[in-house]
């Protein structure tokens, strides 16, 4: 799979970051005068425009060797929005995106932004039970999975990604926890998991993925988002500035097709 690279830090994207979203309509006027409009989904694209500082040899090589690799705008890539939660529906957990196993989850608790979109995670199993979810992120991103949870009794819980794994602590206090680093190498998908003990009830909300090495802001999602296969740069040249030896400077356009 040939993807965006990340920088040497994890990160996808330097700020200030452009992100647009474009949609296409089409219109019919007929003869009486009625106007007809449809949505041209498969027109729907989001345009990116990226500026990176101080990128060392290292990285603008990645860079330079995907545009090579595409032959400009000509072959897709896959892109990750540096600004997304990549898990689809953060807060409704009976959506199929969602493995839950033998948990039994209910939504309503009073969460730490205080309102009541927190869930209650009980497993009633004689064994650990995982909350999970797969998606398009290569093994090889760095990401940072997080979520808020808490507990009445002193219990622990797990985040995994893949076969990387936490063991928090939880206290009756509402914590955000997260872990952060690379999945499988080479793999095309990623696994996220909330780990529950057996027998254990515990409270969570907010779970968010990114591709960066530390959570940002939080950010309630319905369907799934921000990893688009199709991508393509918006021109057949790459303006590349070297600002001192081995320090480069580079301005990239890219575009996203989104639609079905």
């Amino acid at each position: 799979m040939t993807y965006f690279p990340q920088t040497a830090s994890g990160a996808i994207a330097q700020y200030p970051a452009q992100r647009t979203r474009q949609w296409r309509w089409i219109s019919n006027q007929v003869e009486s005068g009625e106007m007809i409009m449809l949505p041209d989904s498969p027109a729907s694209s989001i345009s990116w425009k990226l500026q990176y500082q101080d990128l060392t040899a290292a990285e603008m090589a990645n860079i330079t060797t995907l545009f090579q690799t595409s032959q400009g705008q000509y072959g897709a890539f896959l892109f990750v929005d540096p600004m997304a939660n990549l898990l689809a529906w953060s807060e409704d957990y009976t959506q199929p995106n969602w493995q839950a196993g033998q948990l039994k989850v209910t939504v309503g608790a009073v969460d730490p932004m205080g309102t009541t979109r927190a869930a209650t995670v009980v497993n009633p199993a004689a064994a650990e039970q995982m909350l999970a979810q797969t998606i398009n992120l290569p093994g090889n991103y760095v990401a940072c999975f997080s979520v808020w949870a808490r507990s009445d009794a002193a219990t622990s819980f797990a985040l995994l990604r893949d076969g990387t794994r936490s063991n928090p602590g939880l206290t009756p206090t509402w914590t955000r926890y997260q872990i952060s680093g690379g999945g499988t190498t080479g793999a095309a998908q990623s696994g996220f998991s909330i780990a529950v003990p057996a027998g254990e009830s515990i409270q969570i909300f907010g779970p968010q993925v990114e591709a960066q090495p530390a959570a940002a802001s939080y950010k309630q999602t319905t369907t799934g988002a921000g990893i688009y296969s199709e991508t393509y740069f918006a021109t057949d040249e790459l303006q590349v500035t070297a600002t001192a030896p081995g320090v480069f400077t580079v301005e990239i356009d890219l575009t996203s097709r989104v639609g079905a």
